[in-house]
């Protein structure tokens, strides 16, 4: 049979197969712009990218070879006596393109400059712009929450990748920037690689559709180069899709390493307290989990000191100076509370901190002779005889000669380093006698990475620079402590939790869940919840005052977003404690919070919609199950739901429809019914909300 009848044969019956192998995106160098483009049934959209370095003088674009596959383009950079190329490498594929953009230099002499990589829509006509922010800022900044998954058209915008401040409200989360043509169903999403060295990033927007990342503080000189890989990706109008790929593709970061951390999470309390407890009441409030307060070291740090005996007493830290029960405690004390609260059907996680030490601390200090085995004891005597090294000297704050430690905003503490190989070693110490030591607790909880924005004088990454100064990125030390550290934690199937006061996806690599800290703000919880997607997140709550003055809305933003609560527990520090008021919103939508434990996104295009927007709706799938929670339709009696389920969710030819309630405890039968791919619900409504289950 001749070659081409075969051809015709193997399409005909594997078009999908064929399709595959060819990227829908076309691609051209013209009149110096890289222009791409892609059909759409109104009409083809284009857009150009580029890459620049801004306020340096750049040579026009060179086409330096072209094929059916892609393209290199270059760019030569001058910078005062400073200079670089500037390669663009740009190639179709199966999803869209790949970009990957070459920065080298021929100078020994270092030099930084800020990095933008941009995606310009030739015409926005219709479209609109989503990323993973706290909210679309189409409203004035204000603490009323708002959908994070609402888009808006293209507008002028600067955005900071994990934000400048843990209260900053112009953040991302994920560098992702989705475009939406909504009535052609098709949407682009732009990506940063998560592979690559991400140091401070913005992204700025235009309001004629302009997509621009802007890399920041990268050193540039002969002895390494700097690489920027971005994809862009062809699919639904619909930012579950680009997310999708997203996870699929760095799963490193979206997805916990010990998946023991959904039977644990749940409700939470941050509480030294080691009293009896009303059980039936707390698992009814879905609780399940308490974050040991930061009282039971000594001084910040040295959480398991090197006592000689687990019975050896030490006293522990009084915070504001404050005692806490007797003041003393042991290595068995700790054990023992963790195995208590595991007899009553819950789990304990232990304070950590990578980068505050001591309390009460002195500058300058004279160290005092004393015995290797008393060192620790004194706070001052340990970290300048041991880990002076690691002090944090934030870049063009201090002279080169004033040594100086940086100073905490908690009980006098400092802060370190943790590229310090002293220190490092250090913490993966302590990290082994919580698990030697303390085998009840399920883990660790890491507090304040806000420390990972800054850049310290006192060392050298070889990758970062800050205007004349070569530096050290704590995002960089993160990274390099966290890959031993998790060995340590995950090969004992332990949990890490974190604090993530630096709100960037590419931090969580290696991190189980996240307990944020912030969560009672509608802006941090917002930013939290898109990291979150495949690992529980708790959120905390700081008073009653919070559930106020809608508590029935607070209760079900968190259940639209898969978030847990801090709930009302004893000895809570600085957050919210017992209140009968409070606890009887808990205990009504207990029930609701538990139907979610151990869920995932289910990040299907266009998988749920409420009809006539009456309410709000979610999809995850927990435990075999397909859960909707329905929310925030206020007096609605009924909301009309729309359901595309895909067949190999539930893999199941019928389905149970049922629905759970605030304030009930019995799942009501709401529909059996024979598979769709498309299912419409009429849901009744109580108090604002229906969460529907699907087996």
């Amino acid at each position: 049979m001749p070659p081409k009848i075969l051809l015709l044969l193997f399409i005909f019956f594997f078009p999908a197969v064929v399709y595959s192998q060819i990227s829908p995106v076309q691609l051209r160098f013209e009149n110096g712009q890289i222009k791409s483009s892609f059909k759409s049934p109104n009409g083809e959209k284009g857009f150009i990218l580029d890459a620049v370095i801004p306020s340096t003088n750049q040579s026009p674009a060179q086409l330096l070879s072209s094929n059916s596959t892609g393209m290199v383009v270059r760019k030569h950079i001058e910078n005062f006596k400073n200079s670089c190329d500037l390669i663009s490498t740009v190639k179709r594929t199966t999803y869209g393109l790949q970009w990957d953009i070459e920065i080298t230099a021929k100078d020994t002499d270092s030099w930084t400059a800020p990095i933008e990589t941009s995606l310009q829509w030739m015409r926005q006509d219709s479209a609109l712009f989503w990323t993973t922010w706290a909210d679309n800022h189409t409203d004035p900044e204000t603490d009323t929450w708002h959908d994070p998954f609402a888009s808006a058209h293209f507008q002028d915008l600067a955005l900071t990748y994990g934000g400048e401040t843990h209260l900053s409200r112009n953040a991302f989360v994920i560098p992702i920037a989705s475009t939406f043509f909504n009535q052609d169903n098709r949407g682009l999403s732009f990506l940063q690689s998560l592979d690559d060295t991400i140091l401070d990033l913005e992204m700025r927007t235009t309001a004629d559709g302009k997509i621009a990342y802007r890399h920041i503080n990268h050193r540039i000189n002969s002895k390494h180069s700097i690489h920027i890989r971005h994809q862009i990706i062809l699919h639904e109008a619909d930012w579950r899709d680009g997310i999708a790929w997203m996870a699929k593709t760095y799963k490193a970061y979206f997805f916990p390493e010990e998946p023991m951390v959904n039977n644990i999470a749940g409700c939470a309390a941050y509480s030294s307290y080691e009293g009896e407890l009303d059980t039936a009441k707390y698992h009814k409030m879905a609780f399940s989990l308490n974050w040991k307060a930061s009282l039971d070291f000594p001084y910040m740090g040295m959480f398991i000191p090197p006592v000689k005996s687990k019975d050896e007493k030490w006293v522990k830290y009084k915070q504001r100076g404050v005692q806490v029960d007797d003041g003393y405690t042991t290595i068995n004390r700790l054990n023992k509370y963790s195995e208590h609260l595991n007899q009553l059907g819950f789990h304990t996680i232990s304070y950590f901190n990578v980068n505050e030490f001591g309390n009460g601390m002195v500058y300058p200090y004279k160290t005092t002779a004393v015995t290797d085995d008393s060192l620790w004891k004194n706070p001052n005597n340990f970290v300048y005889t041991r880990l002076k090294k690691a002090f944090l000297k934030p870049t063009g704050l201090l002279p080169d000669w004033d040594d100086r430690p940086v100073f905490s905003n908690w009980e006098d503490c400092i802060v370190l380093d943790p590229a310090d190989s002293a220190y490092k070693s250090f913490l993966l110490n302590q990290a082994s006698l919580h698990i030697k030591n303390i085998p009840a607790s399920s883990g660790i909880c890491i507090d304040r990475l806000d420390w990972m924005r800054f850049y310290n004088a006192n060392g050298d990454d070889h990758i970062s620079m800050i205007d004349r100064q070569k530096t050290q990125s704590l995002l960089i030390s993160w990274k390099n402590l966290m890959d031993p550290l998790s060995r340590v934690m995950h090969n004992a199937h332990k949990v890490i939790f974190c604090n993530p006061l630096d709100r960037r996806i590419d931090l969580l690599a290696h991190i189980d869940g996240v307990y944020d800290e912030f969560g009672y703000m509608a802006s941090s919880l917002n930013l939290c919840a898109q990291m979150a997607f495949f690992k529980p997140i708790i959120a905390w709550t700081a008073s009653k005052e919070n559930l106020m003055p809608d508590a029935d809305a607070y209760f079900q933003r968190h259940l639209f977003l898969g978030a847990f609560l801090t709930a009302p527990y004893p000895g809570n520090d600085h957050c919210i404690e017992p209140d009968a008021w409070a606890e009887k919103y808990y205990l009504d939508y207990g029930p609701l919070l538990s139907a979610i434990k151990g869920r995932e996104w289910l990040l299907v295009p266009h998988i749920v919609q409420v009809i006539n927007g009456r309410a709000k709706a979610n999809a995850f799938k927990v435990n075999g199950k397909v859960i909707i929670p329905v929310v925030f339709g206020g007096s609605t009696s009924k909301v009309s739901v729309m359901i595309r389920l895909p067949f190999a969710e539930l893999n199941k030819k019928k389905l149970q429809i049922k629905v759970l309630y605030p304030g009930e405890t019995k799942w009501k039968q709401l529909k059996n019914t024979p598979y769709a791919k498309t299912l419409k619900l009429d849901v009744p409504m109580k108090r604002g909300c229906g969460l529907i289950s699907i087996d």
